[in-house]
């Protein structure tokens, strides 16, 4: 209730904005919107969820489960789909309930190892984000202590828990605890740490990439730097998923942010308004053909159950 409660009151403040700044956007949508941003966007938005989809199926080696592409491909696009219209990232729990039912995973150990692949997409975001600032140092553009700060500890995250986390003598809470325990699975196969943070960088670029696409329909380009930062400061932002796929928070990043990057409020909403079309437009699609194919995977399943719990019939006497 008090999300829902939430994404009204998001929804009436980005109405307000609007119409605070009609004649800003009526404006910028008198434009045409280039071809090629609307002709790439739907592509640079697969690349990224069919990385999103890697990296689940890369992390769950470290829960001894090989996951078909197929299947990882279709639970995530339903996982995304459900995002969209639930808070809380409704999506992951649908995909923790899918992988604890029907694959009989360990909750303990699945949420440990989501847990510390987190910590990997944030550290990530903030290496790319720190790269971003120091862009800007070296243009000779400020680069705010506190964001150097904050994403500077943040970076060291990933390689500290890689490092260190399991092997201190510490005894600690229980979600410290689980992260701990998700490096243990992800350290001890071989190859995975590597696999992820690949997966990962390959994860930032698609969506930089769509962001920068969705910018530019609008006619705003951002160089490299401001760039980086921008999509890595929207990743941190999703974390306050308190509204479906953060609606209402990654807005005010964007208007926020935006505005030190020579980017116009209008354009900025009006680029992730571009943004959440496209992910509902191919989910439309997608997530649908997702949920069908877990469908048909269940029914399959069980009706393999069904013939090997069979009695063999006795053979006829001679």
């Amino acid at each position: 209730m008090a999300s829902l409660s939430l994404t009204v009151v998001f929804l009436g403040a980005i109405a307000w904005f609007v119409a605070g700044r009609l004649d800003e956007f009526k404006r910028l949508w008198a434009y045409p919107i280039p071809a090629f941003a609307l002709w790439l966007l739907p592509p640079a938005w697969l690349l990224m969820t069919v990385a999103n989809s890697e990296l689940l199926r890369q992390s769950l080696l470290a829960c001894d489960l090989k996951m078909p592409f197929l299947e990882g491909l279709a639970l995530t696009m339903a996982a995304t789909a459900v995002n969209q219209v639930t808070p809380l990232k409704g999506g992951s729990g649908l995909r923790t309930l899918y992988l604890v039912t029907r694959r009989k995973l360990s909750l303990a150990r699945l949420v440990a190892v989501m847990a510390a692949v987190t910590v990997m997409t944030l550290t990530t975001a903030s290496f790319f984000a720190l790269a971003g600032l120091a862009w800007l140092a070296f243009q000779g553009r400020p680069a705010p202590a506190s964001l150097c700060a904050y994403f500077g500890a943040a970076t060291l995250a990933g390689p500290l828990a890689i490092l260190f986390l399991g092997r201190l003598p510490l005894r600690l809470p229980a979600i410290p605890a689980a992260i701990i325990a998700g490096w243990d699975g992800v350290r001890s196969t071989p190859g995975l740490i590597w696999t992820l943070t690949r997966l990962q960088v390959a994860f930032f670029l698609a969506w930089a990439l769509t962001n920068w696409l969705s910018l530019a329909a609008f006619h705003a380009r951002l160089a490299p730097g401001d760039l980086m930062l921008y999509a890595a400061g929207q990743i941190h932002a999703t974390l306050l998923n308190l509204t479906p796929a953060g609606l209402g928070v990654v807005e005010a990043f964007s208007v926020a942010a935006g505005q030190g990057m020579g980017v116009e409020p209008a354009q900025a909403l009006s680029a992730q308004a571009l943004n959440r079309l496209t992910a509902v437009a191919m989910l439309a699609v997608l997530g649908s053909w997702g949920w069908l194919y877990l469908s048909r995977l269940k029914v399959a399943a069980k009706t393999a159950a069904n013939a090997s719990n069979k009695p063999t019939p006795p053979l006829d006497e001679a």
